[in-house]
């Protein structure tokens, strides 16, 4: 991937992280179960009885819990494979010289503004003609 196209497609890649974030988190919440069992145990003073002592909590099928741990693990792989990408696209914008450039570029490619809400929050005399002028100047030096 270019540098110009990891820059472009910056905003696609935090949507992909956010989803499979997300997908993450609602495997580990599916499939749960409440159980209750007793098992038998004597306290640690005397007298030194065995009695039951119930026990309970939340557990998954073992299938289910395999099935989810595939899932994740495939996530996971996934993720690391956006975020390599995600930091390659830091690493471009950190190379740009220019504050101002760079701001332009976070505002579009990042935070996806519009041309004239960028050239808004630039100020100045900037517009939104110039503002995208600028900004197709910066990339084909990449």
């Amino acid at each position: 991937m270019t540098s110009k196209e990891l820059i472009e497609h910056y905003a696609d890649l935090k949507i992909e992280i956010g989803q499979l974030e997300h997908e993450i988190a609602d495997l580990c919440g599916k499939g749960w179960r409440m159980e209750t069992d007793t098992v038998v145990a004597s306290p640690a003073h005397e007298p030194y009885q065995s009695r039951p002592i119930p026990i309970s909590g939340f557990v998954q099928s073992p299938k289910t819990a395999k099935a989810c741990k595939r899932l994740i693990q495939i996530y996971d792989e996934k993720l690391r494979n956006l975020y390599f990408w995600q930091n390659k696209a830091e690493e471009v914008f950190d190379r740009i010289p220019e504050g101002k450039a760079r701001a332009i570029l976070r505002y579009r490619y990042i935070d996806g503004l519009e041309w004239q809400d960028i050239a808004a929050k630039i100020g100045g005399n900037a517009t939104e003609d110039s503002v995208k002028k600028y900004a197709q100047r910066i990339l084909k030096k990449f």
